[in-house]
């Protein structure tokens, strides 16, 4: 934890640094926003794991926002601490420190550079990715996301996007990967700006370092599709297409496969929203990476409601569905898990907000005949204190 706090020390710090004195000179205006949350809960299966217990949370966080109309930074960070009145054993502590920073070269070019460190624990993320309850192992990921984005003409543009990831676990027994990628995208405005269309194509590669063998996957997607702004508050995206897999497994004791794979990939989208309602809809299906030491198929349902009921209190909604299933090279899952839920916000301040909620979920894990019924309620508080510099 004391790692974690001095992490979070530096960046805010080095943020100050960097964006003070341009603020100060009037070269561009910094937003600093400090805050805490602290949340109680109580879970009828704890991590997933059939364990009752009370939960309670501690969240610093900062965030910091500056630059000037030509170049744009931002730093975040996050601390999140959890304690059991119960079971010792599942206190974590996770965090993360993120930078971004884009430059407009001209007015038809624009570079970006992103770069994140996550030190959280697999049962969680793999759950919110894939909703699969896997073991509680800490590990630290560290990512940069380079791109640009270029104005070829008045209704064209062309975005590339790279991506470069490490994964490690911080006990033996697990399996770290690394991770790169390019994608790049194309769209075109028809008639009045309100349509385009979308073309998109990408290559990623994934070598993971299991305990007993090397997997190498590079996956290669091309998908089509279009935007459509049908009024300030509705707004849909469409893509669809395929993608194709290539696998390469190998096993400390000799035997070795090779695998090909084509399946449909895309997504689909939609908003609502007015000074009252907030609806949105989004279903995807892709490939990501595991802790089973090879890629895992996701097909995701998602779905939010929402409503302001006065200036101060907002109502809303929570449904999601998934599906993950992997292609069997070194470990066969497939696992269906659908949660729901309301949730409650009210602005006690300007800065200060209370929030709480139920959550239902289920998890049927197909390969291995388990289904989990997990209940959770929780009440929570934030406060945050904006300062322009």
């Amino acid at each position: 934890m004391t790692l974690c706090i001095k992490r979070l020390a530096a960046v805010f710090l080095a943020g100050i640094l960097i964006l003070g004195p341009a603020a100060k000179s009037g070269v561009c205006e910094t937003v600093v926003t400090p805050s805490v949350g602290a949340r109680t809960a109580f879970d009828d299966s704890t991590l997933g794991k059939g364990d009752s217990d009370l939960e309670f949370q501690l969240s610093p966080s900062f965030k910091v926002e500056g630059g000037s109309e030509v170049t744009r930074l931002g730093l975040q960070g996050r601390l999140d601490a959890y304690q059991y009145a119960e079971h010792d054993d599942y206190s974590r502590e996770n965090a993360q420190l993120g930078a971004d920073v884009s430059h407009g070269v001209s007015e038809r070019l624009q570079l970006r550079l992103g770069a994140k460190w996550v030190r959280d624990h697999s049962v969680e993320s793999e759950f919110d990715e894939s909703g699969i309850t896997t073991e509680k192992a800490a590990r630290n990921h560290y990512t940069a996301t380079p791109g640009l984005t270029l104005r070829v003409s008045e209704r064209d543009d062309v975005s590339v996007e790279g991506s470069a990831g490490i994964m490690q676990y911080e006990s033996t027994g697990y399996t770290d990967y690394l991770s790169t990628g390019l994608t790049t995208t194309w769209s075109h405005a028809v008639g009045d700006g309100l349509w385009r269309i979308i073309g998109q194509a990408g290559a990623q590669n994934y070598r993971f370092d299991r305990v007993d063998g090397e997997t190498e996957q590079m996956v290669l997607s091309a998908l089509a599709g279009f935007a459509w702004k049908a009024s300030e508050t509705l707004e849909f995206q469409v893509l669809g297409g395929v993608s194709q897999t290539e696998s390469d497994v190998d096993f400390d004791w000799g035997q070795s496969m090779d695998d090909s794979q084509m399946t449909f990939s895309g997504s689909v989208s939609g908003t609502w929203t007015d000074e009252i309602w907030r609806l949105t809809l989004s279903a995807d299906r892709s490939e990501s990476p595991s802790t089973y030491g090879e890629l895992i198929t996701r097909d995701r349902l998602r779905a939010s409601f929402g409503r302001n009921m006065t200036e101060r209190l907002y109502l809303g909604l929570q449904l999601a569905w998934y599906m993950s299933k992997t292609a069997g090279l070194v470990q066969d899952e497939n696992t269906q898990t659908y949660s729901l839920g309301p949730t409650l916000r009210y602005r006690l301040a300007e800065d200060i907000t209370l929030d709480g909620g139920y959550q239902f979920t289920h998890e049927d894990d197909i390969e291995a005949e388990e289904v989990t019924d997990r209940n959770r309620v929780y009440l929570g508080v934030t406060v945050a204190w904006p300062g322009v510099w």
